[in-house]
């Protein structure tokens, strides 16, 4: 096979651009004022929606396509909402700030969803956690590992 009508599969090398939309079509993210999105498929790499929808594809084509929350960034789940003591927080703090928690391992995002008295309910949920995305993605290069080679 030669690598003009090379199709992507799992093992695959894929290099591309992408742009990422939500469903009402504001944009996100795109890769294209940057260096393009370069994986593995099959990987964790990035999110299994996208991994799932560029199988198939070849280089040079492009490929519009929504992706689910559940292989986007996952559903909205209750339990990262948790309600904590405020103590320890500037007086002048306010909902929707990022902050980083510190566990042993490694920080955190979580945002501040509510402000109340003497309390406060963080989000640590994803950003675009329950989001339907669209995507737009131009495939630049596929390079298969000598392993995956048909003779």
């Amino acid at each position: 096979m030669n690598a003009d009508n090379l199709q992507i599969q799992t093992g695959d090398r894929v290099v591309l651009h992408y742009t990422t939309y939500s469903q009402d079509d504001c944009l996100i993210e795109t890769s294209r004022n940057r260096e393009p999105l370069e994986f593995v498929v099959g990987t964790s790499e990035i999110v299994a929606g996208l991994q799932r929808a560029v199988l198939g594809l070849a280089e040079g084509q492009t490929h519009r396509f929504p992706v689910m929350p559940e292989l986007a960034f996952g559903l909205r789940q209750s339990r990262l909402q948790p309600t904590v003591p405020r103590c320890g927080l500037p007086d002048n703090v306010q909902e929707g700030v990022q902050l980083q928690t510190q566990p042993a391992e490694s920080g955190l995002d979580v945002w501040i969803k509510q402000l109340r008295e003497h309390e406060m309910i963080l989000d640590a949920n994803h950003p675009l956690a329950g989001e339907t995305l669209l995507y737009d993605v131009e495939i630049l290069s596929i390079q298969r590992p000598p392993s995956l080679e048909t003779v």
